[in-house]
């Protein structure tokens, strides 16, 4: 009996898939989901449920529908965010991370399937560029529900497009603002909109060091915990929150309480004489209990948790196994 194969666009949109459920499932993940812990709203199958329920909609990021053109940002998020919301009722899931992955299967799905991850990323960044008002405008409806204001400074003068507010999207209108005009607003403040205008260097750097990390776990099983890719995605997303504040959690408290858990995740990942702890299983009861202080806290480190299912993307695309 022959094989069956997958198209071009169905292989991109079950590793945008697998990506969003390895990334809910790797544990001990500090104040995120993951498999052994909830939150007191959202769960782990919450977080499951939404990645099974936008695949389709990955399937037509990565011109899946007819093969010929991709669709308009816009359209997509919207239908990913309605999507995730009918199928699971824990709320926001998945929000920053379908504004990583479609563009990146967007991508993916006009270049050769052995395009370099850097190629990938420079396609993904042009299509972000090419963003329209009206795409703005879907990406304003689907995400106003959260009530999250988002400004913008123009000549030192303050001027809201709140998501809260329906005026918004006619000023969107009005004013011609492209979705990529919103996101360089919005990319010295939040780490995912970065993405978009550095050329998603956080995401690439993850994959980057996810596999560098997981051929690491593979030759060292004694220093693991769980399997060498879930060891992989816990170790490389510290490395994330040790390097950089999360600005969820900026958005959500402020730039100190992302500045001192940037600091506890760094304290736990290095020595003090500077040099990186590589033994993951030893690391694991600090972890653990800086899971338990962000939980006790309700701190998130969401962002950081967006970009790892990104460069999960990045890495099983370009050929790593699970």
């Amino acid at each position: 009996m022959d094989t069956p194969t997958r198209s071009p666009a169905e292989n991109i949109a079950v590793s945008a898939t697998i990506a969003m459920i390895l990334e809910a499932a790797a544990y001990p993940k500090p104040g995120n989901v993951h498999r052994l812990k909830d939150f007191k709203e959202t769960s782990f199958e919450h977080f499951l449920a939404s990645a099974a329920a936008v695949q389709s909609v990955y399937f037509k990021s990565a011109g899946g529908s007819d093969g010929t053109e991709t669709p308009a940002f816009g359209p997509l998020f919207y239908e990913a965010v309605e999507k995730s919301r009918t199928r699971q009722s824990g709320g926001n899931t998945h929000f920053g991370t379908f504004i990583l992955l479609i563009p990146m299967t967007a991508a993916a799905g006009v270049l050769p399937e052995t395009a370099a991850p850097k190629a990938l990323l420079l396609k993904a960044a042009d299509i972000c560029r090419h963003t329209t008002p009206d795409d703005a405008v879907c990406f304003y409806k689907a995400f106003g529900r959260l009530g999250v204001p988002v400004t913008e400074t123009e000549n030192g003068t303050e001027a809201a497009y709140d998501l809260t507010d329906p005026a918004a999207i006619e000023k969107i209108r009005r004013d011609g603002a492209a979705l990529y005009d919103l996101m360089t607003m919005g990319a010295a403040r939040d780490m995912v909109a970065a993405e978009w205008t550095n050329g998603f260097e956080k995401s690439l750097l993850f994959s980057k060091k996810l596999r560098q990390n997981r051929d690491r776990f593979l030759k060292l099983p004694k220093t693991r915990y769980g399997s060498v890719l879930n060891s992989a995605v816990v170790f490389t997303f510290m490395e994330l929150l040790a390097a950089y504040p999360d600005t969820f959690i900026s958005t959500k408290f402020d730039d100190k309480t992302a500045a001192a858990v940037q600091k506890k995740a760094a304290k736990i990942l290095y020595k003090k004489n500077g040099k990186k702890r590589k033994n993951l299983k030893k690391m694991i009861p600090k972890i653990k209990k800086f899971d338990r202080t962000l939980r006790k806290n309700k701190i998130n480190p969401g962002s950081t948790a967006d970009i790892t299912a990104a460069g999960l993307f990045i890495a099983l695309h370009n050929g790593m196994p699970v």
